[in-house]
């Protein structure tokens, strides 16, 4: 009898183990699910960067489709809260959306101006002063990125975790 409970004991531990790393991985991909929708929002702002035939009403409408998507990412973390006790995940992807959310407003805005002046005001100044807020941004993205990625493998050691 004593056998049978030992056993019964170790399968429910087993069982709560895996529904807890199940529930972990389901979080995570809620915080990683909002961080496409931005990456895609991005993706659609660098095409109509390099499309030379972008109206200034569709830049106009792709900033403000991108801007959203990072505000709305960034009340959906609030809406998601912590896991369970632990808010170190939504911290650090709060963090990650907020640069996201710098670089929108500052670094994406000089984009945006430069994209829309006059092909007669674009100068070798101004397209060196594209090129090095393009290189402002993968910098900053990146460095926000390998934090997010560094806490998200913490929360995955954490919760017993593998990403792919």
């Amino acid at each position: 009898m004593k056998r049978v409970i030992q056993l019964v004991l170790i399968a429910w531990v087993v069982q709560s183990c895996a529904s807890r790393a199940e529930r972990a991985a389901e979080y995570n991909d809620r915080i990683v699910g909002e961080q496409k929708l931005i990456v895609d929002a991005l993706v659609v702002m660098d095409s109509t960067f390099s499309d030379t035939n972008a109206t200034k009403e569709w830049v106009d409408l792709n900033y403000a489709n991108l801007q959203a998507h990072v505000k709305r990412a960034i009340l959906a973390l609030d809406s998601i809260g912590p896991f369970q006790a632990d808010p170190s995940l939504q911290l650090s992807a709060k963090e990650l959306f907020r640069s996201y959310e710098g670089l929108v407003d500052f670094e994406y805005k000089k984009l945006v101006e430069i994209k829309l002046l006059p092909a007669e005001s674009v100068y070798v100044a101004i397209v060196d002063s594209n090129l090095a807020v393009q290189q402002r941004i993968f910098m900053q993205s990146k460095i926000a990125q390998d934090r997010f990625y560094k806490a998200q493998e913490e929360f995955g050691k954490k919760y017993n975790l593998e990403f792919e």
